[in-house]
C-alpha cells in the first residue's frame, strides 16, 4: 500500500469541516473562517514534517541534497509562520480584544518545541554546508523529541482562535482582514521558486472532500505561475513533498516498495 504525509502526526480538522458534518446549511462566521485558515496553514506544517520524517531513513545518496534544501524550506515556513504569529497577528490581537496575554498560552509552546526545531535546521545547515554527514536515523531522532509537542501546538491554537468569538463580531470584525496581510508578508519573505512552491506542494486540495481547493486565497496569476514556471525551478526538492504541484496527494517519493505496508 502507498504512504501517504498523513501520519504519524495527525492532520487537523477545521472548525468549518466539522460544523457542515451536523449542518450542510452552516454558514461559517469571522472566527470560524479565521481558525480554519490557520488550521489549513498548520495541516501544511504537518504535511511536511511527516514527510520529512517517513521519507528520512530511505533517501538515496544522489537525493541527500534536494532532500535536505527540501527539510530547510519546512522549517523556514515554520520559522516565518511563528515569526508572522508572535510578531504581527498576536499583539494585533491583543489590541483588538483589550486583553494583554490573549494569545500567551500558544506563544509559550513555541517556546517548548523552539529548541528541537532549532537543532535539526542547524544540523540540515550543517549537511549542507559538508560540515556535518547525512544520517537519516538522527533526523527522526531530533524530530521525535519536538513533533508531537509541536503538533500538539498547531492543534491546540484552533481552539483559542475560536475562543475569540467571546468578544463579538463587531469587536473582532478586522480579524480576517489582519490575518490575510500578514499571511501576505510570509509569502513575500518566502519567494516564489522556494518556500511558496514548498507550500503549494504541501497542501492537499482533496482534503475535507476539497473544502480547501481553492485555498490559500491567493491571485489566479500567481497560482498559475508557481505551478507552471516557479515549481520546475527546484522540483528535485519538491519531489519529496506531500501533493503535486496541482495539490494532489501523492505517494511518498522516498519509500521503498519493500517498507510499504500491505
Amino acid at each position: 500500500m502507498a504512504v501517504f504525509a498523513d501520519h504519524p502526526f495527525a492532520l487537523i480538522t477545521t472548525p468549518i469541516y466539522q460544523a457542515r458534518q451536523k449542518s450542510k446549511d452552516y454558514d461559517p462566521d469571522v472566527f470560524d473562517r479565521v481558525a480554519a485558515d490557520m488550521a489549513c496553514s498548520h495541516n501544511m506544517i504537518l504535511r511536511g514534517l511527516n514527510a520529512i520524517y517517513l521519507q528520512a531513513l530511505h533517501i538515496k545518496a544522489e537525493d541527500i541534497d534536494a532532500f535536505l534544501h527540501f527539510i530547510l524550506n519546512w522549517s523556514k515556513e515554520l520559522h516565518n509562520h511563528h515569526d508572522m504569529e508572535e510578531g504581527g497577528f498576536f499583539p494585533v490581537l491583543e489590541d483588538m480584544t483589550g486583553e494583554k496575554g490573549v494569545m500567551d498560552a500558544n506563544i509559550d509552546q513555541h517556546r517548548a518545541f523552539h529548541g528541537g526545531m532549532e537543532a535539526l535546521h542547524a544540523y540540515v545547515e550543517g549537511c549542507v554546508a559538508r560540515t556535518e554527514e547525512y544520517d537519516g536515523v538522527k533526523v527522526v531522532k531530533i524530530i521525535d523529541t519536538f513533533g508531537a509537542i509541536l503538533r500538539q501546538h498547531l492543534s491546540d491554537e484552533i481552539p483559542t482562535l475560536l475562543g475569540l468569538r467571546r468578544f463579538g463580531a463587531e469587536k473582532m470584525a478586522a480579524v480576517e482582514d489582519v490575518l490575510n496581510a500578514e499571511s501576505a508578508k510570509i509569502i513575500k519573505r518566502l519567494g516564489l521558486f522556494t518556500g511558496v512552491s514548498w507550500g503549494f506542494s504541501n497542501h492537499d486540495v482533496t482534503y475535507e472532500g476539497g473544502l480547501w481547493e481553492h485555498w490559500p486565497p491567493a491571485p489566479e496569476l500567481l497560482v498559475f505561475l508557481v505551478r507552471n514556471a516557479a515549481y520546475h525551478v527546484h522540483s528535485d526538492w519538491w519531489k519529496f513533498s506531500s501533493c503535486d504541484r496541482y495539490g494532489c496527494p501523492r505517494p511518498l517519493y522516498a519509500i521503498p516498495e519493500n517498507h510499504r505496508s500491505s
